[in-house]
């Protein structure tokens, strides 16, 4: 599934935000906005339609995901993506979506109250044909491929449709709900990765050969190396594009033996292998090749970050989002990683965050997202409007300051300043 919008209301301080895909967009605001908010409320979504029914009851019960704010106290949970996929050689455009009540004192809440899937073929004039719709007293799909959605289905408060139908194998839309049912995402928070480089024996089980975890990336590489090796050149590529003072990166297999190997629970969630992997770096300023490990932290993030989105994208992820990318390069490469990690995504979309200017003034305005500080703290993230990049540039130029200076000074200023942003954001009412 390609990511094409999110939709997202009702998650801790998080007020509707509507966020288009492209390839890369940034969320950009001051510290302690709500960047991360957004983020968190994403990965929780998608996490709530792959749980089971108990789970989603506890999660519509986490405290720490309830909007406590004065002007949205306890507001539902709301989450709508706008998809594409293939089918048969079919494009087709899907709206799933769904919301619930959060937990309260009167126990009429953490239940689910709405629900929608609705699809289109990917061509003009072709209008949404409704397949599930719900609301707090009804449910019902759509059973027949010339039918209405009128075909009633029992569902309880704590579980979704799209999940139920996954065992009507006969429907017609039946690779759409596979589809939704295996909606990834990964949030990318290594904000140190020093831990993802060192040898490590344990492996967690029920667990594919290519994984996001980031805690054992040697064996990941090898991995990749071995199944995918054009995806592994490319890597190699994109990575000495940025430090081209890298000649080489080569990954060793160690044998290695254990006493314990034989006493390791068979129930326990992970096993002890018999190799462990190193990987190495040679450096045109280096007379002998070094562990990655004793690379600077920068550089080591950017390799897991540069792996994850290759594995990603080999693992149909839709998408992954990385916190404050600029804290592990230096401002004068920021440009030259941007358009490396643009050009590996594949299908994949990423959203950053970033309370960096230099992050703006390498970006298309239109795929900048702006965090406005709002009434008891309150966060919307809100586009900038593509008949309003023009002025914007203007105005930066003659205040003598780059797109991004000028914004941050605007966000850090006054009430009036903020009144100045908001005119080059979108609204309900403007694109």
């Amino acid at each position: 599934m390609k990511l094409c919008k999110i939709s997202i209301d009702g998650f801790r301080n998080i007020k509707m935000s509507e966020i288009i895909c492209s390839e890369l967009v940034a969320l950009v605001s001051l510290n302690s906005y709500g960047k991360s908010n957004l983020l968190q409320a994403i990965d929780f979504g998608v996490d709530f339609i792959r749980r089971n029914e108990d789970i989603k009851k506890n999660m519509m019960s986490w405290t720490k995901g309830i909007p406590l704010n004065k002007s949205m106290p306890s507001k539902d949970f709301r989450i709508e993506f706008e998809m594409k996929t293939s089918i048969d050689e079919s494009t087709y455009l899907v709206l799933y979506g769904y919301q619930f009540k959060w937990v309260r004192d009167d126990e009429t809440g953490a239940r689910i109250v709405g629900e929608w899937l609705k699809v289109k073929l990917d061509e003009k004039n072709q209008k949404y044909k409704v397949l599930i719709k719900r609301d707090m007293n009804k449910a019902f799909y759509c059973s027949t491929e010339t039918g209405r959605c009128n075909s009633k289905v029992k569902i309880e408060d704590n579980d979704l449709i799209i999940n139920k139908l996954k065992a009507f194998d006969s429907l017609y839309y039946y690779d759409i709900i596979k589809r939704i049912n295996g909606l990834r995402v990964y949030i990318e928070r290594h904000l140190d990765a020093s831990d993802s480089y060192s040898p490590n024996p344990l492996i967690r089980t029920n667990v594919d050969a290519l994984e996001m975890e980031g805690n054992n990336l040697p064996r990941e590489i090898f991995n990749l190396k071995k199944l995918h090796p054009e995806k592994y050149e490319l890597l190699m590529n994109a990575f000495m594009q940025l430090f081209p003072q890298i000649t080489d990166i080569d990954v060793q297999e160690v044998s290695v033996k254990t006493k314990l190997e034989n006493k390791i629970p068979d129930d326990l969630p992970f096993k002890l292998s018999k190799e462990v992997y190193i990987l190495y770096v040679s450096d045109n300023n280096l007379n002998q090749p070094i562990s990655f490990e004793d690379m600077s932290d920068g550089v080591k993030r950017v390799f897991l970050l540069l792996t994850n989105i290759i594995i990603a994208d080999i693992n149909n992820l839709s998408l992954i989002a990385v916190e404050e990318p600029e804290n592990s390069i230096h401002p004068s490469l920021l440009q030259n990683y941007l358009r490396v990690v643009t050009q590996l995504l594949g299908e994949t979309r990423i959203i950053i965050t970033s309370h960096s200017p230099y992050i703006i003034q390498y970006l298309e305005p239109h795929n900048i997202y702006m965090g406005i500080p709002g009434k008891y703290g309150v966060a919307q993230f809100k586009r900038i409007r593509t008949a309003a990049q023009k002025a914007l540039i203007n105005d930066a130029s003659n205040s003598e300051m780059s797109t991004g200076d000028y914004l941050f000074e605007l966000l850090s200023g006054t009430e009036e300043d903020i009144k100045i942003i908001e005119q080059y954001l979108e609204t309900e009412n403007n694109e």
